[in-house]
């Protein structure tokens, strides 16, 4: 019998109408554990659920849509044909939890038991380099993400050597193919090795939630940088890993410095230099002017001359200070001898007119004189007779006058 011919068209939309027509496929009850979660801005979600041996693709308008990947749950909705690209999707009405998924729990089991092993501790993450000579990346080489981080490295640090290991980043080959690939680097000796594929769903990134994958980053002795799926992506290899990028991309940019903005750097630090040098030599020039100035000053000939100076200067102030004492001096013997002389007229003004006084009083008392005027001088036994009473009658005396002496008798009455 020959077959008939179809289009594709003719084949989904057979497809389509046998789905439609079937009434099981308009209200199934399928329960799964969600991964490649996807919630949009316009209300709807994407996901896809799975079992040991399958997977089928999910989308939602339930506005309390509250999953997260991990979740077991259980969901009703129907099944659609998108005869376009020739795919079904599981379109859910309602859903409820049903508990957490066993790679969940595989994921907790080992990043505990990692964590306790201390492969997690920020203590002993080693360095990313600042400025790599070279740099490994184990990424498919047919992938975006090599073409992403090559160019973030050309453009932001063009001179340092890439090498690119071709790895296996999806399937059963992953593990041994990423770890063949850190030790391939290690032998090679570079700097920095990324660790790098793009975003995917939770199954095709579970293999980096590999132990030995985690063990063979533990062990490197070359710093690693892994950048695995998308930001809200994280695997065991992101935790273990010396420094964890959220995309390729971020992983190029930790991975190798900015040559534009070192270039500015070193300009800054050129001026800078410079203009240290600059007040360095000012500095040393100016204490080599005190340095000279001191030698100058303290110089034995510099020495005298300050002496010579001195001297003059002391000389000159003896001098003032001199003839200041000598006219003091004078001044003050002038005053003195006027001060003596004026003394000296008082004294003898003094003196001759005691010597006058007493002159007048003699000559008052001078007996001549006195006889002059009629008096006289009456004795006794050669004794100046000085009261009548001292006489009785006709004692002899002697009377002497100015012209002469001559004695008598006294006669009494």
């Amino acid at each position: 019998m020959k077959l008939k011919v179809l289009t594709v068209s003719q084949v989904n939309d057979s497809l389509s109408s046998y789905i439609y027509a079937n009434p099981i496929f308009s209200s199934v009850r399928v329960v799964g554990e969600v991964f490649n979660l996807k919630k949009t801005p316009y209300g709807y979600t994407f996901l896809s659920l799975k079992d040991d041996m399958s997977k089928i693709s999910a989308m939602t308008y339930l506005e309390d849509f509250d999953v997260k990947v991990g979740d077991t749950i259980t969901v009703q909705g129907k099944i659609n044909l998108y005869k376009k690209g020739g795919t079904y999707s599981l379109l859910i009405n309602s859903y409820e939890k049903s508990g957490r998924g066993q790679e969940y729990e595989n994921f907790k089991i080992l990043y505990e038991k990692l964590e306790k092993a201390g492969y997690f501790k920020s203590e002993i993450k080693k360095a990313i380099p600042k400025f790599p000579q070279s740099i490994g990346v184990i990424t498919s080489a047919s992938g975006a993400a090599v073409q992403d981080i090559m160019a973030v490295i050309k453009r932001r640090y063009p001179v340092v050597k890439l090498y690119i290991y071709d790895s296996k980043m999806q399937g059963e080959y992953v593990e041994q193919s990423v770890i063949n690939g850190i030790r391939r680097l290690e032998e090679v000796n570079v700097d920095t090795i990324i660790i790098s594929r793009g975003g995917g769903d939770f199954d095709d990134l579970s293999s980096f939630n590999s132990e030995n994958i985690a063990k063979a980053v533990y062990e490197s002795s070359i710093p690693i940088i892994s950048a695995i799926g998308h930001e809200i992506d994280f695997v065991i290899c992101d935790f273990v890993a010396d420094m964890r990028a959220s995309t390729p991309t971020m992983a190029g940019e930790l991975s190798v410095p900015d040559i534009s903005e070192l270039r500015t750097k070193i300009r800054l630090l050129e001026s800078k230099l410079i203009s240290s040098y600059k007040n360095e030599i000012i500095r040393y020039k100016n204490t080599l002017t005190n340095c000279i100035s001191k030698i100058k000053s303290n110089a034995p000939y510099k020495k005298i001359s300050d002496k010579k100076n001195h001297i003059s200067k002391l000389e000159a102030n003896l001098k003032v200070e001199y003839e200041k004492k000598i006219l003091e001096l004078k001044s003050y013997i002038e005053k003195l001898d006027l001060d003596l002389k004026n003394k000296y007229e008082k004294k003898i003004q003094q003196s001759k007119n005691k010597v006058d006084f007493l002159i007048s009083v003699i000559e008052e008392n001078n007996y001549v004189k006195i006889m002059s005027k009629g008096f006289a001088i009456v004795e006794k036994q050669s004794k100046v007779v000085k009261s009548s009473k001292d006489l009785k009658d006709k004692d002899i005396i002697r009377v002497k006058m100015i012209d002469g002496t001559i004695s008598a008798v006294v006669k009494g009455e």
